[in-house]
């Protein structure tokens, strides 16, 4: 009897663990495909990318409490998320924000006594990697393209 209870557990622990890991690569897929579609490496998000495209998608570790951190960074956290209306695609409707324009949401995130409007893509990313380690949805896409570095955050949650 203690046998079967015991089975009956590691069954149910690997249809989870199955069902999360669907999950996990469901979103890491979608995070793909916006990115495709934004840069324009496809003509549509359901698309593959041309020969020689690729793209890293970054995925946090959920690891984080932004309660716990800096002002700025809470700030920076909800300006980022009072801005996905504003960054959002038509095709799936999925938010993505270039670094560039992370880089001014993160000036406005600053109070007056950490300079105003001193921001950098190297703040940005750090700031970026706490808030894809908060939330489940938030994901990092790079790719480097005829040389420049593309980053983009992007949130898969519609």
């Amino acid at each position: 009897m203690i046998l079967g209870l015991q089975i009956n557990f590691v069954t149910h622990q690997i249809a989870y663990l199955g069902a999360f890991t669907l999950e996990f690569l469901m979103s890491v897929q979608t995070a793909r495909k916006v990115a495709l579609a934004y840069w324009g490496f496809s003509k549509k998000a359901s698309s593959r990318a041309r020969s020689g495209v690729d793209i890293d998608i970054i995925k946090g570790n959920n690891s984080v409490d932004l309660t716990e951190q800096a002002s700025s960074i809470q700030r920076f956290a909800k300006h980022v998320d009072n801005s996905w209306d504003d960054y959002t695609g038509y095709i799936g409707k999925f938010g993505r924000i270039p670094f560039e324009a992370l880089v001014d949401i993160a000036a406005k995130a600053k109070s007056s006594n950490e300079n105003i409007g001193k921001s950098d893509l190297q703040e940005v990313e750090k700031w970026a990697r706490f808030l894809i380690d908060s939330n489940s949805n938030y994901f990092i896409a790079r790719a480097k393209h005829k040389g420049t570095l593309l980053q983009i955050l992007i949130n898969t949650k519609n």
